[in-house]
């Protein structure tokens, strides 16, 4: 995952001091109020040319039926009722949203005035949180995540929420590695802290950026790795907290927004917050604070950051061919092809490729150098005429 500092240093050598991980209660009784709230925000650059700025890879149907989000929507509400589900997004995709979350009461699309990245971005959601139900518990989920394991998924997150609950913690969610990624960050996990139903709990011992082939297998291999799902739990107090002894500028701001928000005053809030520090929630506070905690998550899991990806999530035909839409294929292999209604894909003698057809444009590409997609997508956004 982005947002990880490439030293990959243990926060106790910043002088924060061991975490004692002291849980008192983790299998207890969670708080009564728990709201999920669900980061829409981000381009998506890498699935052009189906992803747009004005819809991007959360609003797409790429791994099924539905899209992303209403399969991360569905998710959250296992955990949540309706009215405590919020969705943090910009203003430009606040239409699809609402087309595809019809369901969501209106205020409950938290619309930023600007990208700020994922700690302004939790720092609004936390703020309205407290607006709401102080006591509260917090549970953060990316838009565009693949899992498929949605029991199995509940009930790690209701663990996590006890966790959280049971001391002044910030709880992550690890996924095992099952293969050497380069494309994710890791989770180094320290001194276990509580057996939980779902999985193991561990002290965060350092957070690490996303390695190369050879020490992604030393991960591997030393087992104590996690892949960083970008999944947060934690009481409402202790993320603001968090703000306060790690990003004091930002947590002044936020402190600013709430008043502007109780008096009403929508305009001055919004301006305020296009002024906020832009930082991701991973440099801000996580990799600094010293009561981290990570549950170690039993479920299918992937980033689905890519159109290779699609090949990890979906069923292939008996040449390794990942297809959706419609495709015909002649002595063609370990080929992904998506094409929108009303455009066909003809192949003859290819491989190790990535096709795409849609209105928005056409892309043919190596699949070894698929994360360089999003440079086609910046640069016709440059020079857009």
């Amino acid at each position: 995952m982005t947002g990880i500092k490439k030293s990959g240093r243990s926060r106790t050598a910043e002088g924060a001091g061991p975490y004692s991980g002291q849980v008192q209660n983790p299998s207890g009784t969670p708080p009564g109020t728990v709201y999920c709230v669900i980061m829409a925000g981000g381009k998506g650059e890498r699935f052009w040319p189906m992803s747009t700025d004005r819809v991007p890879k959360p609003f797409l149907t790429l791994t099924g039926d539905k899209t992303l989000i209403q399969l991360t929507a569905e998710r959250a509400l296992r955990i949540v009722p309706e009215e405590r589900l919020l969705v943090v997004l910009g203003k430009a995709h606040l239409k699809a949203a609402r087309q595809q979350l019809a369901f969501l009461p209106e205020n409950n699309f938290l619309v930023e005035p600007a990208g700020r990245d994922t700690a302004a971005c939790i720092g609004l959601a936390a703020v309205h949180i407290s607006l709401r139900e102080p006591e509260a518990a917090m549970v953060v989920l990316p838009a565009d995540q693949y899992i498929p394991d949605v029991d199995d998924f509940v009930a790690t997150l209701n663990d996590a929420v006890k966790l959280a609950s049971a001391g002044n913690h910030l709880v992550t969610l690890g996924i095992a590695p099952s293969r050497p990624e380069t494309g994710y960050g890791y989770i180094l996990a320290g001194r276990a802290c509580g057996h939980l139903t779902t999985g193991d709990g561990f002290v965060v011992e350092r957070f690490v950026e996303k390695p190369g082939h050879k020490q992604a297998l030393e991960y591997i291999a030393d087992g104590r790795y996690y892949w960083n799902a970008g999944i947060f739990i934690w009481h409402v107090n202790a993320i603001i907290e968090g703000f306060r002894a790690h990003m004091p500028g930002l947590y002044e701001g936020l402190t600013m927004l709430k008043k502007y928000l109780q008096e009403g005053r929508t305009r001055a809030a919004d301006t305020l917050f296009k002024g906020f520090e832009r930082k991701s929630i991973d440099y801000g506070i996580m990799e600094k604070a010293a009561n981290v905690l990570m549950v170690s998550a039993r479920f299918r899991w992937d980033d689905v950051g890519t159109w290779a990806s699609l090949e990890r999530v979906l069923d292939l035909d008996d040449n390794g061919n990942c297809i959706l839409g419609n495709a015909f294929c002649i002595d063609t292999a370990d080929t992904i092809l998506f094409s929108e209604p009303g455009y066909s894909i003809g192949t003859i003698g290819v491989s190790d490729l990535i096709i795409v057809a849609s209105k928005k444009g056409l892309l043919v590409c190596d699949k070894k150098r698929v994360q360089e997609v999003r440079e086609i997508a910046r640069r016709l956004r440059k020079n857009k005429p």
